[in-house]
């Protein structure tokens, strides 16, 4: 039985990543966390290691290739055992094709087809016929990418044409990160009952603390005191009342995950990352703060390692830096929430019977209502609303 080694998900944005280089060679033995392979995109280099010790058997591309996200990099197999079965067994049993043809001459016969059995079982889930990929590519052995790379081709043949462009038009192809971004956002988008829920916050006492911690930071600590740290303070606070908000949905089952990650949404001109800061709630504010502003730079150098990008339990994206007043953000997936802040603005707001000028803000909370309750959301949301307008006690440990 063999381990495939998978390139990860390293971003909402990311669709491949390049191999740099690999740090072990096939028939070498590898231990649980060992690193194998670099791998390099636009924003982030990342280390793969190994998740199973073993035998590393296959290695599937050479350095320089260019993978997407999902695809087999390698296949780590157990120590003394091979990882290809009979092909030949495994071919014979294919079903025949679905209309006759006659045979072509370039066709091989199935009992020298060489295919892997992971490509084998793709072609059979696809319905791709084993001997029109074999016609495509006679005498190699068959692989994932092969299946894949067929796959897509006959996607090409058949795909009708459509209008030609007008000279008021300019056509881009929907390719990388984009590609990228609209896959994982339409998946969210499909598969949670996502409804957003949203309060008004009053962020007069928070500006003026900001205001006046701000320098003690910048000279004490050699950090910049944002809004962040006080609103991840202000999410524990809520998901100490509903660890719900804190929660997966795998299959069947609820997932109550005991620690606090937050993912951070960085934009960083390009790609979108989410950093994740892990332990939020065992962190004290000082230590919180100089973690917000570390992964948020290592985001925008590109210097971000795999182990900063994985893990998150709740994600805080923060578009108010834009100008941004509200908006319904869509989960990222397994989450099962997404808390959205707009811009911190002064508003005349009614006090005791008088207008007054208030620093305001809203929070929008998108949440999965396959497991999440709106009374739950709403109570949440207040918790945090409370919080952030009484923030003094966010800096006690």
């Amino acid at each position: 039985m063999a381990f495939e080694v998978l390139m990860p998900n390293l971003g909402l944005s990311i669709a491949e990543g390049t191999i740099e280089s690999w740090l072990k060679k096939e028939g070498d033995v590898v231990e649980k966390g060992d690193l194998l392979v670099v791998i390099i995109t636009e924003k982030v280099t990342v280390e793969i290691p190994a998740e199973v010790s073993g035998i590393l058997r296959k290695i599937l591309f050479p350095a320089g290739a260019v993978v997407k996200v999902g695809e087999a990099l390698a296949l780590i197999g157990e120590t003394g055992k091979q990882t290809e079965p009979n092909i030949q067994a495994a071919a014979s049993s294919l079903p025949p094709p679905a209309t006759p043809a006659a045979p072509r001459p370039e066709r091989r016969d199935l009992g020298d087809l060489k295919i892997s059995p992971l490509a084998l079982k793709i072609a059979q889930e696809q319905g791709a016929d084993i001997r029109e990929v074999a016609a495509s590519y006679p005498g190699q052995k068959i692989g994932k990418k092969e299946i894949f790379d067929f796959i897509e081709a006959r996607k090409e043949k058949t795909k009708s044409v459509g209008p030609a462009p007008s000279p008021d038009e300019e056509i881009r192809p929907l390719t990388g990160v984009l590609r990228a971004m609209a896959e994982h956002m339409a998946v969210s988008a499909q598969t949670a009952a996502r409804v957003t829920t949203v309060a008004e916050v009053d962020m007069t006492d928070l500006v003026k603390l900001r205001t006046a911690l701000k320098e003690k930071f910048k000279n004490g600590h050699n950090v910049n005191l944002t809004f962040v740290p006080f609103i991840m303070k202000a999410i524990c606070e809520g998901i100490k009342e509903f660890p719900i908000l804190n929660a997966s949905l795998r299959q069947n089952e609820i997932v109550l995950h005991r620690s606090i990650h937050i993912g951070i949404a960085v934009d960083t001109g390009q790609n979108l990352l989410v950093p994740v800061v892990k332990d939020v709630a065992r962190k004290g504010f000082v230590d919180l703060s100089r973690a917000v502003q570390d992964m948020t730079a290592k985001a925008r150098e590109g210097k971000l390692a795999l182990q900063d990008i994985q893990g998150g339990t709740f994600t805080l994206t923060n578009a108010g830096v834009f100008g941004a007043l509200l908006s319904t953000p869509i989960i990222h997936q397994p989450q099962s929430a997404i808390l959205w802040t707009g811009k911190v603005m002064e508003t005349p707001v009614v006090r005791d019977g008088q207008i007054v000028i208030r620093s305001m803000m809203y929070l929008c909370l998108s949440y999965d209502h396959r497991i999440i309750m709106g009374a739950q959301a709403v109570q949440f949301l207040q918790i945090i609303k409370r919080s952030l307008e009484n923030p003094y006690g966010l800096l006690i440990p």
